[in-house]
């Protein structure tokens, strides 16, 4: 566990370095991201202070540091760095969820639940879903992550009554629980991205600086039978997110 937490530390000292970002997040936020103790942060850590790839102060003002980021590094220098920095290819010809992503490209994935609860539907998820706007359904809110920094915020409405229970499974991959507890196959989406700003919450939670724009995707899922039973806003680092579509001669995307 500690060599598994040890490369994912690595990777993520990689993408802050891309940043020219020279300070981990604190232990315990690291160890909630990646699933794993203090301790076990602690021994990568050290691990990779004796590879001279980090630096730690104690203190209130402390921390791990990384020892190739200087604080005084030019801004447009950082600004070209930051297109060159590791990301999340999100294919759009690809019907997946976010930690199967993750995983086929190499990151350590993560999921903070912050609300997993039956509430009025938006106007918008009420429309797309064929529902009462009185009528309760299923609403998550959840911090993604890739290699314990942040990626992602994503709201998901999800519209059949058949699929209450899933708010008593575990909440990392939707689709997969869907699947194979509930019998529906999310096998189709419509897909609309643009760039958006966000609030200074949302910055917040995203571990951005504000006005960072961000990528909002908005999303309907159809099942097997093609109903509509899932409707989804994302909020993608756009620092973090390369999109990437491919066609081919009489295909239609």
């Amino acid at each position: 566990m500690m060599e598994q937490t040890r490369s994912a530390l690595l990777r993520l000292a990689q993408e802050l370095e891309g940043r020219s970002v020279g300070k981990f997040p604190p232990e315990r936020e690291l160890a909630a991201r990646l699933g794993t103790s203090r301790t076990t942060v602690r021994s990568a850590l050290d691990a990779l202070e004796r590879e001279g790839l980090v630096h730690r102060v104690k203190g209130r003002a402390g921390g791990a540091f990384l020892t190739s980021v200087h604080a005084d590094a030019p801004t447009p220098e950082n600004a070209r760095s930051l297109c060159a920095s590791r990301r999340l290819s999100r294919n759009l010809n690809t019907v997946m969820g976010v930690p199967q992503m993750l995983q086929e490209q190499g990151f350590q994935d993560g999921t903070r639940v912050l609300s997993a609860r039956l509430e009025r539907p938006s106007p918008r998820a009420a429309q797309i879903l064929g529902v009462s706007p009185d009528r309760d359904v299923i609403s998550l809110l959840r911090l993604r992550f890739a290699d314990g920094d942040t990626l992602s915020l994503e709201r998901m409405y999800l519209g059949d009554p058949g699929c209450r229970d899933l708010l008593r499974t575990h909440m990392d991959s939707v689709y997969e629980a869907l699947r194979c507890k509930f019998g529906i196959d999310i096998s189709a989406t419509d897909e609309s991205i643009e760039l958006a700003e966000v609030s200074s919450s949302v910055s917040t939670l995203l571990g951005q600086p504000m006005p960072a724009p961000v990528l909002k995707l908005e999303r309907i899922g159809y099942d097997q039978h093609e109903r509509p039973v899932e409707y989804s806003v994302d909020l993608f680092r756009a620092d973090r997110t390369r999109l990437s579509v491919s066609t081919r001669p009489g295909h239609r995307v």
